[in-house]
């Protein structure tokens, strides 16, 4: 796991317990170090001896040192292994060294030495019985006896009380200054690196912490000025991370809900030209038909029946317009109360074709239902259905080729969803206008001269109750040549049947 995936706060706790823990770390390495140095070098005690009074010499060191082995062949049991630092200790002082014991695993001589010499040595000026210790400016020797464990220790060398040609001790006040400076200088250097290492970890916490909310800041800046372009790079797992790409995503949302607006106006606009224009339509002829027969032109009462007649149909096509005009705004602001009902949708198609096929029929418009052996269920309000329904022939009768033209309705399942089409022989629309059929007072007659022939709101009302049954509609290209609606339904399960 890559630092910035960790969360922010295991991260203060890490940084909290680095800046403890390596500083303390620093400081046990150097005293195990020290330590270390002294143990490699010789008997802990007697190094720091020689290093508390080091103008003693090694008499310090020798006296600790006689003092452990006499204890050691007091005991009981003797174990070599005990004593042999204190032997060396002796030996780098010039002093050889025989341990005599029942057990030869216990015994010592030191290396180059004569077994015979020493004892001699030690029998010339200790005697050959007991315990002793004879240390003067000729020399030291000793010989140390245990009663219990049985074994004698001894050893001489050339090791004087006092030498007058050693070099003189350091003074006091210089060994003082020395020691002083060292700690000093320790001191600053691990203060030096303690400080550096805080920066460091510091630097890190801001990189990790303070630049992705210094990012956020300036895209919040560029939000308030508008632009909602400004994306923030990416981020890690933390919650500092995921801060930033919740950020982000409501940048992203707030884009996107900015692009709808702007396309809503658009269409909101082009809605009100669209309204206006087809208002203005038979407004003009009525106002010029009546001028006619306020004018005097319409003389006759043949010719001002034609007006009149004129007029009544302005009249009924602004009446319808604003029908549908009313109708869209309610679909449009979601005022639509649904009575659901699951039925059959080969039945109710077939029966409501039944129904106002003859009336079409009359009017040129020859309805039929292709046979089918689907049984599926659709969810529906009939009333909305029937709307959808009546719209779709509306529009196949207006763009017919003759006087006549021919829908055939047919059943099929895509899926999940049954497809209901609508297929008429009309004239159809080029396959570059299929997608638009759909929008608010979209025509193909781009100069919207036909007012009367259509408003361009049939097709928007079927694509709004479509999405308020949980479905869609889509237009394509008929196989007779003419144009074809596909509504596309959910199949009601068993649970929407009750």
């Amino acid at each position: 796991m890559r630092l910035h995936d960790l969360s922010l706060k295991t991260k203060l706790l890490v940084t909290n317990a680095l800046m403890i823990v390596i500083p303390i770390t620093v400081l046990v390495a150097i005293g195990a170090v020290l330590l270390g140095g002294l143990r490699h070098a010789g008997t802990l005690q007697q190094q720091a001896l020689a290093l508390l009074w080091p103008e003693e010499g090694q008499t310090l060191s020798v006296q600790v040192a006689l003092s452990s082995l006499r204890a050691a062949s007091e005991k009981r049991k003797f174990k070599l292994h005990d004593v042999e630092r204190d032997i060396h200790v002796l030996e780098d002082a010039g002093i050889r060294v025989l341990v005599a014991a029942k057990d030869k695993d216990k015994s010592y001589l030191t290396p180059g030495s004569n077994a015979e010499e020493i004892p001699r040595i030690v029998a010339r000026k200790c005697g050959a019985r007991g315990s002793a210790l004879s240390w003067d400016r000729d020399g030291l020797v000793f010989r140390y006896e245990g009663l219990r464990s049985g074994v004698i220790i001894m050893g001489a060398g050339d090791v004087p009380m006092m030498r007058g040609d050693e070099p003189p001790p350091i003074s006091r006040d210089t060994r003082d200054f020395i020691l002083n400076a060292a700690l000093i200088l320790l001191i600053l250097t691990t203060s030096a690196g303690i400080l550096l290492l805080g920066r460091y970890l510091a630097r890190l916490l801001s990189a990790q912490i303070l630049m992705p909310l210094a990012e956020m800041r300036r895209a919040a800046a560029a939000i308030q000025r508008g632009d909602l372009s400004h994306e923030l790079p990416p981020m890690g797992g933390d919650e500092v991370g995921a801060t930033c790409r919740a950020f982000d995503d409501m940048r992203r949302e707030l884009a996107r809900a900015r692009a709808r607006e702007e396309r809503e106006e658009a269409q909101r606009r082009e809605l009100f030209i669209g309204i206006l224009h087809d208002i203005a339509t038979p407004l003009t002829s009525i106002k010029g038909y009546a001028s006619g027969i306020l004018d005097g032109i319409a003389r006759t009462p043949e010719k001002q029946r034609v007006y009149a007649e004129r007029i009544s149909q302005s009249a009924a096509t602004m009446e319808r317009l604003t029908s549908r005009l009313r109708e869209f705004l309610r679909l449009d602001t979601d005022e639509l109360p649904l009575t659901w009902e699951t039925v059959s949708a080969r039945d109710f198609l077939t029966e409501y074709i039944r129904e106002h096929a003859p009336a079409l029929a009359e009017d040129g418009v020859h309805l039929s239902m292709e046979k089918t052996s689907t049984s599926a269920k659709i969810r529906i309000d009939r009333s909305e259905f029937a709307r959808i329904l009546k719209n779709l022939w509306e529009n196949s009768s207006k763009y017919r080729r003759g006087t006549d033209v021919h829908i055939r309705m047919s059943l099929s399942a895509e899926g999940s969803q049954l497809a209901i089409r609508c297929d008429d022989d009309g004239i159809g629309v080029d396959a570059a206008e299929l997608p638009k059929l759909f929008d608010s007072f979209y025509r193909t007659d781009t100069a919207r001269t036909n007012v009367a022939g259509g408003s361009g709101l049939g097709l928007a009302i079927v694509r709004r109750i479509m999405t308020a049954f949980g479905g869609s509609v889509r237009a394509e290209k008929s196989p007779g040549g003419g144009l074809c609606i596909v509504l596309l339904l959910p199949i009601a399960s068993e649970g929407d049947m009750k």
